[in-house]
């Protein structure tokens, strides 16, 4: 999986209006060969941290949901792999890159808040941060994806 190619189209879904967590499960499924209409359906609510309340980051929920794609199972028996460790390695990874896994203390944006809505839009993070975080999910996934397979 070519990392580069893997972000440039988590950009351009995003840039086409599609928020950060289906902006990276989208590309990280065409890569991996997956069509399916539930993508990016599957990955909608979890956008501004899970319903725009600033938890979990929605470019990490993508990247960790793309993940399991190619590294869960379908199995209860089925345990080659040791549980959890993708998103584990994800997550340890992204926060060692940005400092934090959620929304919140990515954009310092309270979004139950009027001001926190306004310091988003006047700061216009969509392009200033979160389009950043959008690319390091998606290379960060792909880095682990090649590592793995």
């Amino acid at each position: 999986m070519d990392r580069q190619k893997v972000i440039d189209l988590a950009k351009s879904y995003a840039s086409g209006g599609f928020l950060c967590s289906e902006s990276v499960l989208l590309a990280l499924s065409y890569f991996l060969g997956v069509r399916s209409e539930l993508v990016p359906k599957i990955a909608t609510g979890f956008g501004a941290g899970i319903g725009g309340q600033g938890m979990v980051c929605g470019a990490v929920s993508g990247a960790i949901m793309a993940l399991g794609i190619e590294f869960g199972r379908n199995d209860v028996k089925k345990q080659e792999k040791k549980a959890y460790w993708f998103a584990l390695d994800f997550l340890k990874r992204f926060e060692n890159e940005h400092g934090f896994v959620t929304c919140r203390e990515l954009t310092g944006c309270d979004f139950d808040k009027e001001e926190g809505r306004k310091k988003y839009e006047d700061e216009k993070m969509w392009e200033t941060r979160c389009r950043q975080y959008i690319a390091a999910a998606s290379g960060i996934a792909s880095d682990l994806i090649n590592e793995r397979t």
